[in-house]
């Protein structure tokens, strides 16, 4: 667990570390809850919250995932 943790923090970009975290929170279903609010995944993550939240945006509108709430969906 710990290992996981160096490895995302260890990535440059924000978009980097959230789709190595959600790789390691979702296993092998495409929909997941996460057990953190978007504050405290900032905080987890180390970035600005703002910068994480308009990352997931861009994400979601590049159709790369879906979420609502602490509920996200990789497609």
């Amino acid at each position: 667990m710990l290992n996981r943790e160096i490895e995302i923090l260890s990535k440059r970009t924000t978009r980097e570390r959230l789709f190595l975290f959600f790789d390691a929170q979702r296993g092998t279903a495409k929909k997941f809850s996460i057990p953190y609010n978007r504050g405290e995944l900032a905080r987890y993550l180390c970035v600005d919250r703002s910068a994480m939240s308009n990352e997931l945006c861009k994400m979601r509108d590049e159709g790369l995932l879906r979420f609502r709430k602490n509920t996200f969906e990789i497609l």
